[in-house]
């Protein structure tokens, strides 16, 4: 099974979720035969998730915390599921920008299609194939390959008119970001400035970057944060991605 934090019996006070070294998902409303049956294919990917009873259960906690897809089931108690989706495109909301699939009944379906493009990003069966429901998770989540390198990096955060250096170390890398081993608070979409150390010929790689995740060791993980490139100065997209197709390079066979 993959990490699941189950809260349905405490929606009434969500507390944080704390975040390690995963794609964070958020599945809400799946029955237990649903949510079994993709339950494995969530798991192949290395998934972090949480499970609530409803999808307007989880709009407090959604607003929160920045998740990387939420998972609707298309039938709502209360209110309207496009309600609940404008609540988390809210401008406020900590994730507004995360990918929403959603999952409805054969009469539900058309209806929830009118919602692409207004908030929703894809519309499936609920008795689509969990195989394929998958590969709709894995495009949604954009999953880049990590590989566990540690660099040194330099964290540059604006603090009113001036700014703070940070020093950290890099867990894993990739194309898409990085998890950063450090002590020092962030906030969820905070943006940062990096300077990355990747030593020999490549020399440094800086980029602008913005917190996608907080990573805390009292659920077994580093003390950290995860963070998203937004963009690279000169060549750093190229030295990053140099740099890992070296690390995914099979060894010869001797």
């Amino acid at each position: 099974m993959p990490g699941i934090v189950d809260v349905t019996a405490n929606e009434g006070g969500v507390g944080r979720v704390v975040m390690e070294n995963k794609a964070l998902v958020l599945v809400a409303g799946l029955g237990r035969g649903p949510f079994d049956a993709l339950a494995p294919v969530l798991d192949r990917q290395k998934l972090e998730v949480v499970k609530l009873s409803t999808p307007e259960n989880s709009v407090e906690l959604v607003q929160k915390e920045p998740f990387d897809l939420v998972i609707f089931n298309a039938e709502v108690k209360k209110g309207t599921l496009e309600q609940v989706v404008d609540a988390i495109r809210h401008g406020m909301s900590a994730s507004r920008n995360t990918s929403i699939l959603v999952l409805a009944g054969r009469n539900q379906v058309d209806a929830v299609r009118r919602l692409v493009g207004r908030g929703v990003n894809r519309v499936m069966l609920l008795d689509d194939p969990p195989e394929l429901v998958g590969q709709q998770v894995a495009e949604l989540l954009n999953i880049a390959p990590r590989a566990n390198l540690r660099f040194s990096t330099r964290l540059q955060t604006a603090v009113g008119d001036g700014a703070v250096e940070i020093l950290g170390e890099i867990v894993n890398l990739s194309a898409t970001g990085m998890l950063v081993e450090t002590d020092s608070s962030f906030e969820p979409c905070q943006q940062v400035v990096v300077t990355i150390n990747l030593g020999g010929q490549q020399g440094p790689v800086s980029a602008k970057a913005e917190v996608v995740r907080l990573a805390r060791n009292d659920r077994g993980g580093i003390e950290g944060v995860g963070l998203h490139f937004l963009s690279f100065a000169g060549d750093g997209k190229e030295k990053i991605e140099a740099v890992l197709d070296e690390a995914f390079t099979e060894p010869p066979i001797n």
